[in-house]
């Protein structure tokens, strides 16, 4: 295995009696959105000279909604893609009572750092209160993961004790969730360029998105009667473990591991399967999702080898 390396050639300039300087490739000074004036980090081993480029923070973007006549949902996709496309200050026009507060549910569930900046009868002002860095990325997505975790853990015993309360927290957990994977598609979107292997970033931030709505669609249906099978229990369980092992090998990677997750995506898949044939009606729901989240957590494996591994050779 060998990493792919783009090679180039550059002359050296004499630059007074003793400085020598090379000219930098267009294509990265580009993609790194450096300008005259940035400050370059210089990284020597042994006979080699690496070129580290600063962590700049990111361009401020606005622009203008006007929702007049906009239903909810069109309303609530509007304003949900204009956050993740990466826009910083967004004035809502032409609004009315009802989309105020549709407006002010988006801000509370759903954007982190963002808020009414300003407000008149004709126009809301919302936007980020501070400047974000994309060296938060790594940050937020591994909270974002180890809150998926919480929330299978906080599943399982919420259908142990047959607790009502303690299953419909998963209602806020996917809020938390919604907030954390929004965040990291925003930053990925203003600075997809300079985020290597952003695509595939993006990929992983999507479904773990997805993955913990199902957390919600089970505490929605089992609300008023947590009760299911002890099949059924240690079914989640297993999920719980195998969901644990993709957020280990996304920091930690190891092919070998991803092989062995591959075996215990098959094993879960065939006992779910046999659950849903012989157990009780009340596990089919449930089950249903547990068979969802095993699938949706293979996904993750794609893009997870891509990020990790280089080129074979």
């Amino acid at each position: 295995m060998k990493k792919k390396v783009n090679l180039m050639k550059r002359k050296l300039i004499k630059l007074a009696e003793k400085t020598l300087v090379i000219s930098l490739p267009n294509d990265w000074v580009r993609t790194q959105g450096l300008t005259k004036g940035d400050e370059l980090e210089l990284s020597q081993e042994d006979y080699k000279l690496t070129i580290i480029p600063p962590q700049k923070i990111l361009p401020h973007k606005t622009t203008q909604l006007d929702v007049n006549g906009m239903s909810e949902r069109v309303l609530r996709w509007n304003i949900s893609s204009l956050h993740k496309k990466g826009y910083d200050e967004i004035t809502i026009i032409n609004y009315n009572k009802e989309q105020e507060i549709i407006i002010k549910e988006l801000l509370r569930d759903l954007f982190i750092g963002f808020i009414i900046k300003e407000k008149s009868s004709m126009r809301i002002v919302v936007g980020q209160i501070a400047e974000i860095d994309v060296k938060e990325f790594d940050t937020t997505l591994r909270r974002a993961f180890r809150h998926l975790n919480e929330m299978t853990e906080d599943l399982e015993i919420a259908f142990r004790e047959k607790n009502p309360d303690k299953l419909n927290v998963q209602i806020q957990h996917e809020h938390t969730n919604n907030k954390l994977t929004n965040f990291c598609e925003r930053l990925l979107n203003k600075n997809l360029k300079q985020k290597t292997n952003g695509h595939f970033w993006y990929v992983i931030t999507w479904n773990l998105e997805k993955i913990a709505d199902n957390h919600k669609y089970i505490a929605e249906y089992y609300k008023d009667k947590p009760i299911i099978s002890d099949e059924a229990l240690k079914l989640i369980a297993s999920l719980k473990k195998y969901q644990e092992g993709y957020t280990k090998i996304l920091y930690d990677f190891k092919i070998e591991n991803l092989v062995t997750l591959s075996k215990q995506k098959k094993d879960l898949e065939k006992q779910i399967l046999e659950q849903l044939k012989k157990g009780p009606k009340e596990d089919v729901v449930l089950l249903h999702y547990l068979h969802m989240m095993v699938l949706q957590l293979a996904d993750f494996s794609a893009s997870i080898i891509a990020i990790k591994t280089e080129d074979y050779q």
